[in-house]
């Protein structure tokens, strides 16, 4: 009998620091496999190869922003959810995203509290399976 997959969680954010932070805390449930990217280009890249389950999306990065990264993620097939982490209080969802199935229940501000995005992550990834 082989053991299910773990869903493949993608953190992108280019502060390295926040990105480590945020990969060291989801390490600790043992239950997602972990990727990371410093920017949308490098996560696209990345993505191709191993699609993710759930991308958590620093909105503000260099080149591509999280906005248009989570679009072109989306059109593409390499992954179907994602969380906003975001250090800016005024942050509202585009129609766009909206579009995608996101609420503000998909918003998090840095710095977050990871056992609540984890609530959240498991809520999403759940329904893909129901």
């Amino acid at each position: 009998m082989s053991t299910p997959k773990q869903p493949v969680i993608c953190v992108i954010d280019d502060e390295e620091r926040i990105r480590r932070l945020l990969i060291e805390a989801l390490e600790d449930y043992e239950e997602f496999s972990l990727l990371s990217a410093g920017s949308a280009e490098e996560a696209l890249e990345l993505l191709a190869a191993t699609p993710a389950d759930l991308c958590i999306v620093d909105m503000r990065l260099p080149g591509i922003s999280g906005e248009k990264f989570i679009l072109q993620a989306w059109e593409r097939g390499l992954c179907p959810h994602f969380l906003l982490h975001s250090g800016s209080m005024d942050l509202s969802l585009s129609e766009d995203l909206q579009r995608l199935g996101m609420t503000d229940k998909d918003v998090f501000l840095k710095p977050a509290t990871t056992d609540h995005m984890v609530i959240r992550m498991r809520q999403l990834l759940q329904a893909k399976v129901d």
